[in-house]
């Protein structure tokens, strides 16, 4: 019941101001009186006030404008504000909740109605403040784990890189030694650091991702050295089965502008999530299309098991898999879908993911017609 509650009455009928705040005194709530609406403003600002109810019509300042400066005011915004009007004029209401009245009470006061209409507005507003206080308390452990994420990626590139190095030269040595064993060891350990950098960059550009576009930097390229980069890129994850890339391009030397490496990123990232779920002898197809509307078409498509509709959407949020379990057969950090889909949106790019269970998957980066035959130059001086 909000018991001890302080709840300003502003009335400028003393009776009224009486009778209301003995009505409240006897539900065990702290009332506090005001005269006028410039009376009870300076009281709201001055005191922690869990409830005011108000008058409309007072002499200095009437209710209306006493609701909207409460509103008005950042540090008491939130005050739950109950209206009290003798008028029978339904603008009068519409005009009053306009302002950010939270509910209102007509006279003459039904005094049991009043208590109820108390009780119901306190707990609301009770309810409220637990959920702005989750919100901020989710917010900051979204923030928080966002800065986690950057900070820890930043930190494993160094020593990552190290061992790759390093793995690099043993190779080497070994190689000179004629030691295929322990250059086999070696590569082990390049191989697994490469992974290890590859699935950092990943969380990292998740994370700016998370924190606001990405950004992008742009340069002249074409549709044949994208495609050629993302399939050099393009690393068949583990416990997966080889499969065959058919590259089809429309006109393999059109310009573009774009950012090359992310772009090749993106495709990656779809190639080798059509080779993570593909059964044996999946046939991959990557290609590249001008629209009738002179937009260029990135399409990677293949002939695997499909996804089930109802899997699509929230495939495309971060680490999700259509199984995330630990026990999961397949690798990843379900960033593919979700780093393609930011990728895309920077470049002011549709992602388009269709599936058919049973017959494959296709997935599209359209990008805009204004990056299409034009040079990042004359693109920035565009925009």
């Amino acid at each position: 019941m909000s018991a001890g509650a302080k709840i300003l009455l502003v009335d400028d009928d003393p009776v009224m101001r009486e009778l209301a705040s003995a009505k409240l005194a006897d539900a065990g709530y702290d009332p506090i009186v005001a005269e006028n609406g410039a009376d009870a403003l300076a009281k709201v600002r001055s005191n922690p006030i869990d409830l005011v109810i108000s008058d409309i019509e007072m002499p200095v300042m009437d209710g209306f404008e006493l609701t909207r400066n409460i509103r008005s005011d950042r540090s008491v915004s939130d005050v739950p504000i109950i209206v009290i009007t003798a008028s029978d004029n339904p603008e009068d209401v519409d005009r009053v909740f306009a302002k950010g009245a939270t509910s209102f009470l007509a006279k003459p006061i039904n005094w049991t109605l009043f208590s109820q209409a108390v009780m119901f507005v306190l707990r609301a507003s009770n309810a409220q403040k637990d959920l702005r206080a989750a919100r901020d308390q989710a917010e900051a452990g979204a923030k928080f784990k966002d800065a986690l994420l950057s900070v820890m990626s930043h930190e494993l590139r160094t020593p990552l890189n190290a061992i790759i190095g390093f793995g690099q030269l043993l190779g080497e040595q070994f190689e000179k030694q004629n030691d295929p064993l322990h250059r086999e060891y070696a590569e082990y350990i390049v191989d697994g650091g490469k992974r290890l950098l590859n699935t950092v960059s990943d969380m990292l550009l998740a994370s700016d991702a998370r924190s606001g576009p990405i950004s992008i930097n742009e340069t002249d390229t074409t549709v044949s050295e994208v495609v050629e980069s993302a399939k050099n890129q393009t690393r068949a994850p583990s416990g997966s089965v080889e499969a065959s890339i058919d590259v089809k391009l429309q006109d393999p030397d059109l310009e573009i502008c774009c950012d090359r490496v992310l772009i090749s990123k993106a495709l990656s990232k779809l190639l080798e999530n059509a080779m993570r779920f593909s059964p044996g002898g999946v046939a991959i197809t990557i290609g590249a299309a001008l629209t009738k509307s002179g937009e260029l078409a990135f399409v990677v498509k293949d002939d695997g098991p499909g996804i089930p509709k109802a899997k699509l959407d929230e495939m495309s949020a971060p680490f999700t898999q259509s199984d995330m379990s630990l026990k999961r057969s397949k690798e990843g950090l379900g960033l593919g879908l979700p780093m393609t889909k930011a990728i895309a949106a920077a470049h002011g790019a549709q992602f388009l993911l269709h599936s058919t269970v049973g017959e494959g998957t296709r997935a599209v980066i359209v990008l805009p017609a204004e990056r299409v035959g034009v040079s990042a130059t004359s693109n920035k001086s565009a925009a």
